[in-house]
């Protein structure tokens, strides 16, 4: 289980309240953030391993740095956040 730093947290706790006022205290929400971490953790190997059997046709391996910035290009994508 990799912790999220006590200033990450502060940061999440924080854009969600101002997203969404009064709808949760610190403790669910530093609960919740840990969740997300704990998930993504777990199932890095995963996404790491499909994104190499993807590109194994092409003769292509990315590095981690890349995947992370792929992984990242995605989510903004997805979710029309960060960047």
């Amino acid at each position: 289980m990799a912790i999220v730093a006590v200033e990450r947290l502060a940061r999440i706790r924080n854009r969600f309240v101002e997203l969404f006022p009064n709808v949760a205290t610190k403790p669910p929400l530093s609960a919740a953030a840990q969740a997300i971490e704990d998930w993504f953790e777990a199932n890095r190997p995963n996404l790491s391993t499909a994104i190499d059997t993807a590109t194994a046709p092409f003769g292509i391996t990315f590095t981690n740095a890349q995947k992370k910035q792929l992984v990242r290009q995605w989510l903004f994508e997805k979710f029309e956040v960060g960047g």
